[in-house]
C-alpha cells in the first residue's frame, strides 16, 4: 500500500505540473483556478466548478480527463479498483490544497481549507 501511495502522490503532482498550462489564451490554470476560488478538489479525486467563469468547465473537462486516464493506468498496473485510486488521489490532492483554496468536505459542500 505505500508503494501505490507513492505512486498516487507521484501522479497528483504530475498532474499538477501537467494542468500548469492554460487550455487556450483566454482560459485560467488549475493553479489560478483554485486560487481565484473558481474551482476546487472533489471528494472522488477529481476537480469541480466552485464559480463558473469563462474557460473554467474546459479546464475541468480536460483536467478531469487527464486524472481519469492517469488513475487507470495505475489501477491496472497494481491490479486495484479505479475508486480506491479515485479515493487515495482524492486525499492526497486534498491534503495538499493550499489554506483558503475550496475543497469538497464529507458532505459534497464546497469549503474553504483552514
Amino acid at each position: 500500500m505505500t508503494k501505490l501511495l507513492h505512486i498516487i502522490s507521484i501522479a497528483v503532482l504530475s498532474l499538477t505540473l501537467f494542468s500548469a498550462s492554460p487550455v487556450s489564451a483566454q482560459s485560467v490554470t488549475l493553479q489560478e483556478a483554485q486560487a481565484r476560488g473558481l474551482v476546487g478538489e472533489r471528494q472522488d479525486g477529481y476537480v469541480g466548478i466552485v464559480k463558473n467563469a469563462p474557460g473554467v468547465q474546459q479546464l475541468v473537462d480536460e483536467i478531469n480527463l487527464q486524472r481519469r486516464q492517469l488513475y487507470r493506468d495505475i489501477a491496472r498496473k497494481n491490479s486495484i479498483p479505479i475508486d480506491t485510486v479515485e479515493r487515495l488521489a482524492a486525499e492526497k490532492a486534498i491534503g495538499k490544497a493550499a489554506s483558503g483554496e475550496y475543497v469538497q468536505d464529507a458532505a459534497g459542500n464546497w469549503v474553504r481549507k483552514p
